[in-house]
């Protein structure tokens, strides 16, 4: 027998093993039914709550501000029902938190924070960033700087509806805007205090 000879019969061995080995079995599973509905997947982060006027859409917040604020948090320094907590959203890089509260549009009784990452290298700030279009009055945190934000020029209607918050810790910072009607402004200062303890 020539080397050719056993090439071919060697190669003809090869393939009608391959074939046998490689031959899927004749007693597949049945395809699934066209007939089951198809179960939305819940979404990481719990509840999310959908507002159309938000963009991108209803989305689980992303760090860095996600898991900052809980709603377990808002219901135990303002007193709101856990009931009333309706889902998370994102807002860029902000997180609202949102509450049904009697008498009120959802849309507009939440809390949000922002965690802006600080660079390395760069100065660690000593107060709000003074772009921002409010006066501030300093509050009292534990182991870090806080302030209230207490008139605009051209945001004073906001204010009338929220309390905006700043912390800094080093590094840390965040900004905090709480619906007036989920909490008062003594208990957003509270709320303030464990936001930035929750920052790592």
């Amino acid at each position: 027998m020539t080397a050719a000879g056993r090439g071919i019969g060697a190669l003809s061995l090869l393939v009608s093993v391959v074939g046998i080995a490689g031959c899927p079995s004749r007693e597949l599973p049945p395809p699934p039914a066209q007939d089951e509905p198809k179960k939305e997947d819940a979404p990481f982060c719990g509840k999310v709550f959908r507002d159309a006027k938000l963009r991108g859409g209803a989305q689980c917040c992303v760090q860095p501000s996600a898991g900052l604020l809980k709603s377990a948090d808002v219901a135990a320094a303002c007193g709101v029902a856990a009931a009333a907590y309706l889902g998370e959203t994102r807002d860029g890089a902000a997180c609202r938190l949102y509450f049904q509260v009697a008498g009120s549009d959802a849309k507009e009784t939440y809390a949000m924070v922002s965690h802006p990452v600080i660079p390395s290298g760069a100065p660690a700030p000593m107060g709000p960033d003074p772009l921002l279009p409010w006066k501030w009055k300093k509050v009292a945190l534990r182991d870090a700087l806080g302030y209230v934000a207490v008139g605009s020029a051209d945001e004073s209607a906001l204010l009338e509806k929220q309390t905006v918050l700043w912390a800094g810790r080093g590094r840390r910072i965040v900004g905090l805007h709480v619906s007036k009607q989920v909490c008062t402004p003594a208990q957003a200062e509270a709320l303030l205090q464990k936001v930035i303890d929750a920052v790592p």
